[in-house]
């Protein structure tokens, strides 16, 4: 596995690849993991059994690259450089190399991968970024081509959600090496909880609101947080003893405090930042939503589902592929403030309609987005392609 991001702090790429990895090896995928060496962040439990290579990288304290710069773009190579190595280094050790993330850090290793004869898998994290395969297409001039021509030597590529794989198609790649495979969840790790567990994790949070909405992930101009935060303003003035969280760390968090403070709405939300115990703060809310322009198969989505929360989403990427309006969520247009207004009193106000919702979330992680069933289609994927190879 090569995965830059790999904590459960650090979004939902990172999560889904560190319990993809740990689950892999627990029905017997020998796995190791490439990772960039980072410093600032939370602890996290990790797989004695799964070996975690960090590698070096350039400014270890910036833990997410999204914006273009050049500064990001030197940080990408420096790790694109020392995964190389460590590929280098163990390439008697695997068959597969499985890239969470298809843009800089696989381009640049595809040709040596190709020279060791190696099978390469990309899972496609996010296109609408405009930097990974499925959103390359008519973008960067004569770079987007050539990148596109690289990436058509992947053997296989998973796209989360119909979007991404619609993007991989308008690239040019090959509808056989495309597989359609959603993110997932360990419901060992994000359950429900009963009302005594609930008013006792609450109670240690010093969590004493009425009603609480909770946001999770990256603090980043894409993800809407400040319309959220304009339409929690308004919400205020007519819905006593309510508070937002929200949880996640990025380089939008300082201006969304001041925002906090400008709209004069500090009692009734907290930024929280990085924390390591999510599933507590999804547990201890009522409600989750995410105000997103851009995804690709958010796992906070999934995570709140899966503590039974009910969930407003704006209507993107993969969450179309998961959220059905009305019967186990509600979506509403990206941007579209009075939508979001509208939709956040209405279930924070009507009782039965976010029990009814959460209650048909919860069913539908656990018929479609198990990790058990996940994991194992990832294995006869692997197995497929190996066998093809030696035939």
């Amino acid at each position: 596995m090569v995965s830059p991001l790999y904590h459960t702090s650090l979004g939902g790429v990172g999560r889904q690849a560190l319990a993809l990895t740990e689950k892999l090896e627990t029905i017997g995928v020998n796995v190791f993991v490439i990772a960039r060496k980072m410093k600032g962040l939370p602890e996290c439990n990790f797989s004695s059994r799964v070996p975690v290579y960090r590698v070096w990288a350039l400014r270890p304290y910036i833990h997410n690259l999204v914006e273009m710069s050049l500064l990001n773009l030197i940080t990408t190579l420096s790790f694109c450089f020392s995964a190389a190595l460590m590929l280098f280094r163990k390439r008697k050790e695997y068959d597969i190399v499985h890239f969470h993330g298809a843009s800089l850090f696989l381009i640049l290793n595809i040709s040596m991968l190709k020279l060791y004869r190696k099978r390469i898998f990309a899972k496609v994290a996010g296109p609408k970024l405009g930097r990974e395969a499925g959103a390359l297409q008519g973008k960067y001039s004569f770079v987007g081509q050539a990148a596109i021509w690289m990436l058509k030597k992947v053997d296989c590529f998973i796209a989360t959600s119909a979007r991404i794989e619609e993007g991989l198609l308008n690239d040019g790649y090959d509808r056989k090496k495309i597989v359609r495979i959603p993110n997932f969840i360990d419901r060992c790790i994000f359950y429900p909880a009963d009302k005594k567990s609930r008013a006792h994790i609450k109670k240690e949070l010093g969590l004493t609101q009425r009603k609480i909405v909770i946001y999770a992930g990256r603090l980043i101009k894409s993800k809407g947080v400040d319309i959220l935060l304009e339409a929690w303003e308004k919400i205020t003035k007519d819905s006593n003893d309510i508070l937002l969280i929200i949880l996640g760390g990025g380089h939008l968090e300082a201006k969304l405090k001041e925002q906090v403070c400008m709209l004069g709405i500090e009692k009734s939300v907290k930024l929280l930042g990085l924390v390591n115990n999510v599933r507590d703060y999804l547990i201890a809310s009522d409600l989750f939503v995410l105000p997103s322009f851009r995804e690709g198969f958010p796992n906070s989505v999934l995570e709140a589902m899966a503590c039974g929360l009910p969930v407003i989403s704006t209507r993107i990427g993969g969450v179309v592929d998961v959220i059905k309006d009305g019967e186990n969520g509600v979506l509403v247009e990206p941007g579209n403030i009075h939508h979001l207004i509208d939709a956040l009193r209405r279930l924070i106000c009507d009782t039965d309609c976010a029990f009814f919702l959460g209650k048909n979330a919860l069913k539908t992680i656990r018929e479609n987005y198990d990790i058990n069933v996940i994991a194992r289609r990832y294995v006869q994927l692997y197995n497929q392609y190996l066998k093809n190879s030696r035939s």
